[in-house]
Protein backbone atom coordinates (compact mmCIF):
# COMPACT_ATOMS: atom_id res chain seq x y z
CA UNK A 1 0.00 0.00 0.00
CA UNK A 2 1.30 3.44 -0.90
CA UNK A 3 2.21 5.87 1.86
CA UNK A 4 2.30 9.66 2.02
CA UNK A 5 5.83 10.97 1.49
CA UNK A 6 6.94 12.08 4.92
CA UNK A 7 8.99 15.06 3.77
CA UNK A 8 6.01 16.52 1.95
CA UNK A 9 3.74 15.90 4.90
CA UNK A 10 6.18 17.55 7.31
CA UNK A 11 6.27 20.66 5.18
CA UNK A 12 2.48 20.68 4.90
CA UNK A 13 2.02 20.27 8.65
CA UNK A 14 4.44 23.08 9.33
CA UNK A 15 2.89 25.59 6.92
CA UNK A 16 0.62 25.81 3.92
CA UNK A 17 1.28 28.65 1.49
CA UNK A 18 -1.39 31.30 1.20
CA UNK A 19 -2.67 31.67 -2.34
CA UNK A 20 -5.08 33.97 -4.12
CA UNK A 21 -8.75 34.16 -4.74
CA UNK A 22 -11.20 31.53 -3.58
CA UNK A 23 -13.17 29.85 -6.34
CA UNK A 24 -16.94 29.66 -6.12
CA UNK A 25 -19.12 26.72 -7.02
CA UNK A 26 -20.37 26.79 -10.56
CA UNK A 27 -24.09 27.19 -11.09
CA UNK A 28 -25.98 23.90 -10.86
CA UNK A 29 -29.22 22.63 -12.32
CA UNK A 30 -32.49 22.57 -10.45
CA UNK A 31 -33.44 18.90 -10.44
CA UNK A 32 -36.96 17.54 -9.83
CA UNK A 33 -37.74 16.53 -6.26
CA UNK A 34 -37.55 12.77 -6.89
CA UNK A 35 -34.27 12.77 -8.84
CA UNK A 36 -32.13 9.88 -7.65
CA UNK A 37 -28.65 10.76 -6.34
CA UNK A 38 -29.63 14.43 -6.02
CA UNK A 39 -32.70 14.33 -3.76
CA UNK A 40 -33.76 11.96 -0.94
CA UNK A 41 -35.86 9.27 -2.66
CA UNK A 42 -35.75 6.29 -0.27
CA UNK A 43 -37.57 6.32 3.06
CA UNK A 44 -35.65 3.47 4.69
CA UNK A 45 -31.99 2.50 4.88
CA UNK A 46 -30.45 -0.90 5.60
CA UNK A 47 -27.22 -0.74 7.61
CA UNK A 48 -24.62 -3.51 7.79
CA UNK A 49 -22.29 -2.69 10.67
CA UNK A 50 -18.80 -3.73 11.67
CA UNK A 51 -17.50 -5.22 8.42
CA UNK A 52 -13.77 -5.94 8.65
CA UNK A 53 -11.87 -4.35 5.78
CA UNK A 54 -8.26 -4.48 6.96
CA UNK A 55 -6.09 -6.23 9.53
CA UNK A 56 -2.85 -4.44 10.37
CA UNK A 57 -0.88 -3.27 13.43
CA UNK A 58 -1.35 -0.13 15.50
CA UNK A 59 1.38 2.32 16.50
CA UNK A 60 2.33 0.07 19.42
CA UNK A 61 2.73 -2.96 17.17
CA UNK A 62 -0.47 -4.65 18.31
CA UNK A 63 -2.73 -6.33 15.75
CA UNK A 64 -5.85 -4.35 14.91
CA UNK A 65 -8.85 -5.04 12.71
CA UNK A 66 -10.37 -2.00 11.04
CA UNK A 67 -14.08 -1.97 10.27
CA UNK A 68 -16.63 -0.08 8.21
CA UNK A 69 -20.41 0.28 8.05
CA UNK A 70 -22.40 0.08 4.81
CA UNK A 71 -25.66 2.02 4.37
CA UNK A 72 -27.91 0.90 1.49
CA UNK A 73 -31.32 2.16 0.31
CA UNK A 74 -33.88 -0.40 1.40
CA UNK A 75 -35.78 -1.97 -1.48
CA UNK A 76 -33.45 -0.57 -4.14
CA UNK A 77 -33.39 -2.61 -7.33
CA UNK A 78 -30.44 -0.87 -9.00
CA UNK A 79 -27.70 -3.36 -9.82
CA UNK A 80 -24.83 -0.89 -9.53
CA UNK A 81 -24.72 2.21 -7.30
CA UNK A 82 -22.09 4.90 -6.67
CA UNK A 83 -20.66 4.98 -3.16
CA UNK A 84 -19.60 7.81 -0.84
CA UNK A 85 -17.06 6.82 1.81
CA UNK A 86 -17.08 9.16 4.83
CA UNK A 87 -14.12 9.57 7.21
CA UNK A 88 -14.43 11.12 10.67
CA UNK A 89 -12.39 13.94 12.20
CA UNK A 90 -10.43 14.10 15.43
CA UNK A 91 -6.81 15.09 14.65
CA UNK A 92 -5.94 11.38 14.17
CA UNK A 93 -6.18 11.14 17.98
CA UNK A 94 -9.82 10.31 18.56
CA UNK A 95 -13.15 9.60 16.88
CA UNK A 96 -14.86 6.68 15.17
CA UNK A 97 -16.98 5.80 12.18
CA UNK A 98 -20.23 6.78 13.93
CA UNK A 99 -19.34 10.48 13.82
CA UNK A 100 -20.55 10.94 10.23
CA UNK A 101 -23.34 8.36 10.28
CA UNK A 102 -25.86 11.07 9.31
CA UNK A 103 -23.86 11.67 6.12
CA UNK A 104 -23.88 7.99 5.16
CA UNK A 105 -27.58 7.71 6.04
CA UNK A 106 -28.35 10.70 3.85
CA UNK A 107 -26.32 9.28 0.96
CA UNK A 108 -28.30 6.04 1.07
CA UNK A 109 -31.60 7.92 1.18
CA UNK A 110 -30.56 9.55 -2.11
CA UNK A 111 -29.73 6.19 -3.70
CA UNK A 112 -26.00 6.01 -3.09
CA UNK A 113 -24.27 3.38 -1.01
CA UNK A 114 -23.10 5.29 2.06
CA UNK A 115 -20.02 4.08 3.94
CA UNK A 116 -18.31 5.13 7.16
CA UNK A 117 -14.91 3.77 8.12
CA UNK A 118 -12.61 3.53 11.10
CA UNK A 119 -8.89 4.12 10.65
CA UNK A 120 -5.90 3.89 12.95
CA UNK A 121 -5.45 6.57 15.62
CA UNK A 122 -2.57 7.70 17.82
CA UNK A 123 -4.22 9.12 20.94
CA UNK A 124 -0.91 9.96 22.61
CA UNK A 125 0.78 11.64 19.66
CA UNK A 126 2.97 14.65 20.33
CA UNK A 127 4.96 16.76 17.90
CA UNK A 128 5.21 16.84 14.14
CA UNK A 129 6.80 13.39 13.84
CA UNK A 130 3.89 11.65 15.54
CA UNK A 131 1.40 13.70 13.55
CA UNK A 132 3.05 12.68 10.29
CA UNK A 133 3.05 9.02 11.32
CA UNK A 134 -0.59 9.17 12.39
CA UNK A 135 -1.63 10.85 9.13
CA UNK A 136 0.32 8.27 7.14
CA UNK A 137 -1.38 5.37 8.95
CA UNK A 138 -4.80 6.90 8.31
CA UNK A 139 -3.97 7.57 4.68
CA UNK A 140 -2.95 3.95 4.11
CA UNK A 141 -6.08 2.71 5.89
CA UNK A 142 -8.39 4.92 3.84
CA UNK A 143 -6.78 3.75 0.60
CA UNK A 144 -7.24 0.16 1.77
CA UNK A 145 -10.93 0.88 2.45
CA UNK A 146 -11.44 2.27 -1.06
CA UNK A 147 -9.74 -0.79 -2.54
CA UNK A 148 -11.88 -3.07 -0.36
CA UNK A 149 -15.06 -1.39 -1.60
CA UNK A 150 -13.94 -1.83 -5.19
CA UNK A 151 -12.96 -5.47 -4.59
CA UNK A 152 -16.34 -6.17 -2.94
CA UNK A 153 -18.37 -4.06 -5.34
CA UNK A 154 -20.48 -6.96 -6.57
CA UNK A 155 -21.56 -7.92 -3.03
CA UNK A 156 -22.86 -4.43 -2.21
CA UNK A 157 -23.87 -3.51 -5.78
CA UNK A 158 -21.34 -0.69 -5.94
CA UNK A 159 -20.08 0.84 -9.16
CA UNK A 160 -16.30 0.42 -8.70
CA UNK A 161 -15.69 3.39 -11.00
CA UNK A 162 -17.81 5.68 -8.84
CA UNK A 163 -16.41 5.45 -5.31
CA UNK A 164 -16.06 8.95 -3.83
CA UNK A 165 -13.76 9.56 -0.86
CA UNK A 166 -14.99 12.18 1.62
CA UNK A 167 -14.38 13.35 5.15
CA UNK A 168 -14.31 15.99 7.85
CA UNK A 169 -11.23 17.61 9.40
CA UNK A 170 -8.56 14.88 9.68
CA UNK A 171 -10.88 12.68 7.63
CA UNK A 172 -11.03 15.41 4.99
CA UNK A 173 -7.24 15.46 4.85
CA UNK A 174 -7.31 11.68 4.38
CA UNK A 175 -9.78 12.16 1.52
CA UNK A 176 -7.72 14.87 -0.18
CA UNK A 177 -4.58 12.77 0.14
CA UNK A 178 -6.51 9.89 -1.43
CA UNK A 179 -7.07 12.13 -4.46
CA UNK A 180 -3.59 13.64 -4.69
CA UNK A 181 -1.92 10.27 -4.35
CA UNK A 182 1.82 10.91 -4.64
CA UNK A 183 2.67 7.54 -6.20
CA UNK A 184 0.01 6.95 -8.82
CA UNK A 185 -3.57 7.60 -9.99
CA UNK A 186 -6.18 7.81 -7.26
CA UNK A 187 -8.48 4.80 -6.85
CA UNK A 188 -11.33 7.19 -6.01
CA UNK A 189 -13.55 8.91 -8.57
CA UNK A 190 -13.62 12.23 -6.68
CA UNK A 191 -13.03 13.74 -3.26
CA UNK A 192 -15.01 15.87 -0.81
CA UNK A 193 -13.38 17.78 2.05
CA UNK A 194 -15.15 19.47 4.95
CA UNK A 195 -12.65 21.69 6.81
CA UNK A 196 -9.59 19.99 5.38
CA UNK A 197 -6.84 20.24 2.78
CA UNK A 198 -4.21 18.11 1.05
CA UNK A 199 -0.73 17.32 2.31
CA UNK A 200 0.39 16.21 -1.13
CA UNK A 201 0.60 18.46 -4.21
CA UNK A 202 -1.70 18.01 -7.20
CA UNK A 203 -0.81 16.85 -10.68
CA UNK A 204 -2.49 17.29 -14.03
CA UNK A 205 -5.30 14.78 -14.46
CA UNK A 206 -6.19 14.46 -10.77
CA UNK A 207 -9.78 13.70 -9.84
CA UNK A 208 -12.30 16.50 -9.16
CA UNK A 209 -12.73 17.77 -5.61
CA UNK A 210 -15.36 19.69 -3.65
CA UNK A 211 -14.29 21.63 -0.55
CA UNK A 212 -16.27 23.24 2.29
CA UNK A 213 -14.68 25.79 4.60
CA UNK A 214 -15.74 28.10 7.41
CA UNK A 215 -14.17 31.53 7.09
CA UNK A 216 -13.63 31.74 10.87
CA UNK A 217 -12.06 28.27 11.24
CA UNK A 218 -9.11 28.54 13.62
CA UNK A 219 -8.11 24.85 13.47
CA UNK A 220 -7.87 24.48 9.69
CA UNK A 221 -7.01 27.81 8.14
CA UNK A 222 -9.10 28.89 5.14
CA UNK A 223 -5.83 29.71 3.43
CA UNK A 224 -4.78 26.05 3.68
CA UNK A 225 -7.90 24.67 2.03
CA UNK A 226 -7.87 27.48 -0.55
CA UNK A 227 -4.28 26.56 -1.38
CA UNK A 228 -5.31 22.99 -2.20
CA UNK A 229 -8.20 24.17 -4.37
CA UNK A 230 -6.18 26.77 -6.24
CA UNK A 231 -3.23 24.45 -6.75
CA UNK A 232 -5.28 21.71 -8.36
CA UNK A 233 -7.15 24.23 -10.54
CA UNK A 234 -3.79 25.56 -11.67
CA UNK A 235 -3.05 22.03 -12.94
CA UNK A 236 -6.25 22.09 -15.00
CA UNK A 237 -8.34 20.02 -12.58
CA UNK A 238 -11.79 20.64 -11.12
CA UNK A 239 -12.19 22.16 -7.66
CA UNK A 240 -15.37 23.75 -6.36
CA UNK A 241 -15.04 25.68 -3.11
CA UNK A 242 -17.90 26.57 -0.75
CA UNK A 243 -17.39 28.97 2.14
CA UNK A 244 -19.60 29.66 5.16
CA UNK A 245 -19.16 33.24 6.28
CA UNK A 246 -18.28 33.27 9.98
CA UNK A 247 -18.36 29.48 10.12
CA UNK A 248 -15.94 27.77 12.50
CA UNK A 249 -14.31 24.34 12.31
CA UNK A 250 -17.54 22.53 13.13
CA UNK A 251 -19.43 23.26 9.90
CA UNK A 252 -19.91 19.52 9.35
CA UNK A 253 -22.53 19.75 12.09
CA UNK A 254 -23.76 23.35 12.01
CA UNK A 255 -24.07 23.31 8.21
CA UNK A 256 -24.55 19.57 7.78
CA UNK A 257 -27.84 19.67 5.86
CA UNK A 258 -26.54 22.18 3.33
CA UNK A 259 -23.27 20.27 2.90
CA UNK A 260 -25.10 17.01 2.30
CA UNK A 261 -27.37 18.62 -0.30
CA UNK A 262 -24.51 20.30 -2.12
CA UNK A 263 -22.36 17.17 -2.01
CA UNK A 264 -25.03 14.92 -3.50
CA UNK A 265 -25.80 17.33 -6.35
CA UNK A 266 -22.12 17.99 -7.05
CA UNK A 267 -21.30 14.28 -7.26
CA UNK A 268 -24.21 13.70 -9.61
CA UNK A 269 -23.25 16.56 -11.92
CA UNK A 270 -19.45 16.41 -11.79
CA UNK A 271 -18.88 12.66 -11.39
CA UNK A 272 -21.90 10.57 -12.33
CA UNK A 273 -23.11 12.35 -15.45
CA UNK A 274 -19.62 12.21 -17.01
CA UNK A 275 -19.65 8.45 -16.21
CA UNK A 276 -22.86 8.05 -18.19
CA UNK A 277 -25.49 8.25 -15.44
CA UNK A 278 -28.75 9.98 -16.33
CA UNK A 279 -31.43 11.74 -14.32
CA UNK A 280 -33.81 9.12 -12.94
CA UNK A 281 -36.97 10.04 -11.08
CA UNK A 282 -37.95 7.53 -8.39
CA UNK A 283 -41.77 7.27 -7.97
Amino acid sequence: MHSVRSSRVRRAVAAIAVVGAIAGVAASCEWPSRTRYVKPVFDEVTITRGIAYRTTTDYLGNPITLRLDVYEPTGDTATKRPAIMWQFGGSWRSGDRNQLSAFAQDAAERGYVGVTIDYRLRPNQSGTGDLVAAATDAYNDSLAAIQWLKANAATYRIDPNAVVTAGYSAGAINAMNNIFNPTGPSPAAAGVAIAGYAFTPPSAGDRPILMFQGTADTLVSPSSSAATCNATKAKGNVCDYVTYQGGDHFIAFTQGADIRNRTAQWIFEKVLIPLGYSAEQIP
